[in-house]
């Protein structure tokens, strides 16, 4: 298995990973080579925050040229391809990272975060002590969204280390992706499903870097029934950390 470093790629790097990928994929096969080469798996090491991305960039073109696939593991790529396809990436990936200084996550400190799945709509709700410290983003939801109240639905709460993969899940939400640390903050591929007594009906996937101690809305959508459905992350760095 290869594992290259790609800390310092962000959504450009991601872009510019999709167009190459393409252009080797199309390439790939040298002249003389036969057709229907075999496929190899090669793992190659992303940050949390460029995971979702990154993977993505590639599962397109890969997919759209039928070339194989893409996954992710313990907060690592995994990819399957022709062996010649493989070579390039790896290659691209390396070319990618060499523009940042960063080779890898600025520590080792755990990280804790905390997933709240909040109800939100037009009409008053009883108070709800467990909402209060989430007051900053909720008061944004009011006056974007038109919302007025809430009504907490799911929580989740993980203790994880950089470049590791997590997973929690409670009744109504499933929370999987990872976690690093950067200069700019805790950096975090995440993909959140939705539902309610383990009957999934609604999902959010994101990368994104947050401020230590901040409440972030990491997405909206529809809830059955009427009214909205928020999902609000926060992120600390574990306490003796």
């Amino acid at each position: 298995m290869r594992k290259s470093g790609l800390w310092g790629v962000g959504l450009a790097g991601a872009a510019a990973l999709s167009l190459a990928a393409a252009s080797l994929v199309g390439c790939g096969q040298q002249a003389g080579e036969p057709a229907g080469q075999a496929q190899s798996i090669e793992t190659y090491e992303v940050p949390p925050a460029q995971m979702q991305s990154v993977r993505e960039a590639l599962q397109d073109v890969l997919a759209a040229n039928d070339a194989g696939s893409v996954s992710s593991s313990d907060g690592r790529l995994v990819v399957m391809a022709p062996a010649s396809t493989q070579e390039s990436i790896a290659r691209v990936i390396d070319d990618l990272s060499q523009g940042s200084a960063e080779t890898g996550p600025a520590n080792s400190a755990p990280v804790r975060l905390r997933f709240w799945m909040v109800a939100g709509g037009t009409g008053q709700a009883p108070a709800d002590p467990r909402l209060e410290p989430l007051q900053p983003a909720l008061a944004e939801a009011s006056r974007t969204l038109g919302l007025s109240g809430f009504t907490l639905q799911g929580f989740v709460d993980i203790l994880t280390s950089p470049g590791k993969g997590f997973s929690s899940q409670s009744d109504s939400l499933l929370v999987t992706g990872a976690a690093g640390l950067t200069d700019a903050g805790v950096g975090i591929g995440v993909d959140v499903t939705m539902g309610d007594a383990g009957r999934w009906d609604g999902g959010i996937k994101t990368d994104v870097v947050l401020t230590p101690g901040q409440f972030l809305i990491l997405g909206t959508t529809d809830a059955p029934g009427g009214g909205m459905r928020l999902v609000i992350v926060q992120a600390e760095l574990a306490s003796g950390s």
